[in-house]
């Protein structure tokens, strides 16, 4: 790598971190346990609801 315009032979945080931050993906978002109890309790009621539908068409 050249030097950077502050004179330093690997570059500087001011000169290299931007691009460097910037080809980074942000880190994906853990869902919080409230969502994924939400989550859990939907599935169960529409296997539920599925499950009644498929009872009472017999």
């Amino acid at each position: 790598m050249s030097e950077c315009k502050h004179g330093l032979r690997h570059g500087c945080s001011y000169c290299h971190a931007p691009a460097r931050v910037a080809a980074r993906a942000p880190a994906p978002k853990r869902a919080s346990r409230g969502t994924r109890l939400s989550e859990q309790m939907n599935d169960r009621m529409t296997a539920l609801k599925r499950r009644l539908r498929e009872l009472r068409g017999q």
